[in-house]
């Protein structure tokens, strides 16, 4: 058996149009997958498949907004059509939150960061299980925060809704362990890409996260994410489940 072999396998990326989930799908596909870029802005997916593969050579593009269960469903029903089927999938689409202190947070931006980010995760999910079972074995991956573990003033939204994520996901994994589909979370650290451009501008923030929290003095690069996701979504990984690993360059112990 080739331990990281994920040829024809059919995966589908969430929020796989950019950043770490462009990355994912890319690393994916090198290794053979076959990878479905689901988010809501289409022709940004038609763009990110064309980036992976100018033939559109084992992706597809399908429009898919996590917080609306039937666009999540109609979305893995296009995907297994096309596919024959699907093995795994990394619920990856969410959003950073608000932005300020709890007594300052509307309740409805409040409600629309869970949604995005646990609710979004577990209408995902529950698309996938269905298909999965079918294939008679499969992989989850949910993408988590440093926030779900240390906590980030300012950010408790999602630093609430990133630890319901890690929780859904150790609850599942035994629920679906019969099923031979594991279950598992990615942690990222401090990633160079769009959605911390605000904080990169920032340098005296910048210089502190490297400098005080991060043993390893920079930030990681989105496609340092990939390893782990290959690992967790081939043969290697398939007795690791219920299990969040963190690729944070130390900052958990710095």
């Amino acid at each position: 058996m080739k331990l990281f072999d994920l040829n024809n396998k059919a995966i589908v990326v969430t929020g796989g149009n950019r950043g770490i989930g462009f990355a994912l799908a890319k690393g994916l596909h090198a290794f053979g997958a076959k990878v479905i870029i689901a988010a809501r802005d289409q022709q940004r997916n038609h763009q990110a498949c064309a980036a992976i593969s100018a033939h559109a050579e084992r992706v597809l593009p399908v429009a898919c907004d996590v917080t609306c269960p039937r666009s999540v469903a109609t979305a893995f029903e296009q995907a297994a059509n096309w596919a024959g089927g699907l093995y795994g999938c990394i619920a990856n689409a969410g959003g950073r939150g608000t932005g300020c202190a709890l007594d300052e947070v509307d309740g409805m931006a409040w409600r629309t960061t869970l949604s995005t980010n646990l609710e979004g995760t577990m209408n995902t999910f529950q698309a996938a299980i269905g298909p999965l079972k079918a294939h008679g074995e499969g992989r989850l991956i949910a993408v988590s925060s440093l926030a779900a573990l240390h906590g980030n003033a300012q950010f408790t939204d999602y630093s609430s809704a990133k630890a319901g994520v890690e929780g859904l996901c150790r609850a599942l994994a035994i629920e679906l362990a019969s099923h031979k589909i594991t279950v598992n979370c990615i942690m990222p650290g401090w990633v160079d890409t769009d959605l911390n451009a605000d904080i990169k501008q920032d340098k005296r923030q910048f210089e502190s996260i490297k400098r005080l929290r991060v043993p390893m003095k920079r930030w990681a690069s989105a496609e340092e994410m990939v390893g782990a996701a290959i690992y967790l979504m081939s043969g290697a990984g398939s007795y690791h489940t219920g299990d969040t690993l963190r690729i944070d360059g130390g900052y958990h112990i710095g």
